[in-house]
C-alpha cells in the first residue's frame, strides 16, 4: 500500500500545500502587478483607472468573464459598506449631539454650583459607550 507521500498525485501535493491560504484572483493578481508597473513607470503618479485599465488589458481573455463578475460583486459590495457605514455615521451623530447636550447640562450645574443628578452621570456615561461601541442594551 503507498502513502501520500511514496506516490502523491500532482494535484493532491498542490492542494495539500495550499489548503487553507487566501486564493488570489486571476484580475486581483493583474491590478497587483499593474500598480507595480506604474509605480515603476510613472513615479510622478496615476489615477485608479489607469491601474484597472493596465489590469484588464492585462487579463488573458478567458479570465474576463470571471473579472466581470468579481468587478460587479465589489462595486455592489461597497455601496452596501458605504450604505452601512452611512447608517452607523447617522445614529452616531444621534449620539453625539445628545452627549454635547448632556455635557452642557452637567457643566451649567458644575458653574452654578448646583449638584449634578446621578441620572445624568449615567446617562453620560451610557451615550459615550454608545459612541465607543461597548454599550449596554438595557
Amino acid at each position: 500500500m503507498s502513502t501520500f507521500f511514496q506516490n502523491p498525485e500532482p494535484d493532491t501535493i498542490f492542494e495539500a500545500l495550499t489548503t487553507g491560504l487566501r486564493r488570489v484572483s486571476p484580475l486581483a493578481a493583474m491590478f497587483d502587478a499593474a500598480e507595480d508597473t506604474l509605480l515603476t513607470d510613472r513615479p510622478e503618479g496615476f489615477t485608479p483607472e489607469d491601474i484597472g485599465e493596465l489590469a484588464w488589458q492585462s487579463l488573458p481573455e478567458a479570465e474576463k468573464p470571471d473579472a466581470k463578475v468579481e468587478l460587479l460583486y465589489t462595486y455592489w459590495s461597497v455601496r452596501e459598506n458605504d450604505r452601512q457605514e452611512m447608517l452607523r455615521y447617522e445614529r452616531e451623530q444621534k449620539a453625539r449631539t445628545a452627549l454635547a447636550r448632556r455635557l452642557d447640562e452637567r457643566e451649567t450645574a458644575l458653574v452654578l454650583g448646583n449638584e449634578v443628578p446621578p441620572e445624568l452621570h449615567a446617562d453620560i456615561a451610557r451615550l459615550a459607550r454608545t459612541l465607543i461601541g461597548g454599550a449596554r442594551r438595557d
